[in-house]
């Protein structure tokens, strides 16, 4: 039980270390949440495009829970990563522009994850910022602070914006057409590419769910409490208990063998299932995931074959 880079959050990987702390009821959820929650997560990973998962707030963290469960024998375990921070009631020159006493916290947050400029210009395979999106403002927010980042440390911010990608977690109303797209019309969207801004539709009970009324394991965290040393202590309200306890049910959810196939038939479903990367994760997840091994009698004897490596490799 050891905090996050940044608030501390429960690791719901970790059952043992959990102890009394899972005793009782775990938040509550309706009926059908967990094949909400499949079919949101295979479309976030399918519209990703082979990228790194930042899972923006507090918002996404079931999805963050599932995909550490249903993604962790696989060459994903380590593509996923959650980002707690809440900026939509501030604008990136409010946070940047007026020296906020928190803003070098969170700067030293996001280089220990791998999130700084640098890093996000010269990243093997592109960063994708995932969230619940009602107006589009927290990623804006995000990207603006990264970008300003670039600036001031000399990294092209243009090298920065090349490597982002967005995928936008918004509501499906019945079969209304959305009159208003935040991919097109959102000013700060026009600096990337168009294939570089992604949507997944879900229902609006899931939205309304995740959004506006699911308890959270994690701390509320938003800039005047960034740096501060009580969001790296372990949250201990109810609510926040509760919803460690269905975080745990939902991770342990994901690693069952019958989900996984679950899941890697919700991704071979969508368009993206024509890329050559889609269909190698579709494939470990099948196969029990590249971590699992299998064993096979050679001439020369029992040597260990890890599935979904290239061949010959031990």
């Amino acid at each position: 039980m050891t905090a996050s880079e940044g608030p501390f959050r429960w690791d719901p990987s970790r059952r043992a270390q959990l102890g009394t702390l899972l005793r009782g009821e775990p938040a509550e959820q309706y009926p059908e949440f967990l094949d909400d929650l499949r079919e949101c997560s295979a479309r976030v990973v399918a519209r990703a495009g082979d990228g790194r998962l930042v899972l923006v707030g507090r918002s996404p963290e079931s999805i963050h829970d599932y995909l550490a469960g249903v993604l962790e024998d696989t060459s994903w375990r380590e593509r996923r990563t959650l980002l707690n921070l809440s900026v939509y009631r501030w604008s990136a020159g409010e946070i940047a522009g007026s020296g906020h006493a928190g803003l070098a916290s969170l700067r030293a947050q996001l280089r220990r994850m791998g999130l700084d400029p640098a890093a996000v210009a010269a990243a093997p395979r592109p960063v994708v910022l995932v969230d619940l999106v009602s107006s589009g403002g927290t990623l804006g927010v995000v990207q603006e602070l990264l970008v300003r980042w670039a600036g001031e440390s000399g990294v092209d911010p243009a090298a920065v914006r090349r490597r982002l990608r967005f995928v936008g977690i918004i509501a499906r109303h019945g079969n209304r057409p959305r009159h208003w797209i935040w991919s097109r019309d959102v000013a700060w969207t026009a600096a990337y590419r168009p294939g570089a801004l992604r949507s997944v539709a879900v229902p609006w009970r899931l939205w309304d769910y995740l959004g506006n009324r699911q308890a959270k394991a994690a701390r509320w965290n938003p800039p005047f409490v960034w740096g501060r040393e009580e969001m790296r202590e372990p949250p201990r309200e109810r609510e926040n208990l509760e919803a460690l306890r269905l975080a745990v049910r939902v991770y342990e959810h994901g690693r069952g063998a019958a989900e996984r196939e679950r899941f890697a038939a919700a991704l071979a479903a969508e368009p993206e299932m024509r890329d050559r990367w889609l269909r190698r994760l579709v494939a470990e997840l099948r196969s029990g995931g590249r971590a699992r091994r299998e064993t096979r009698r050679t001439a020369g004897g029992r040597r260990w074959i890890q599935r979904g490596d290239r061949p010959g490799r031990r």
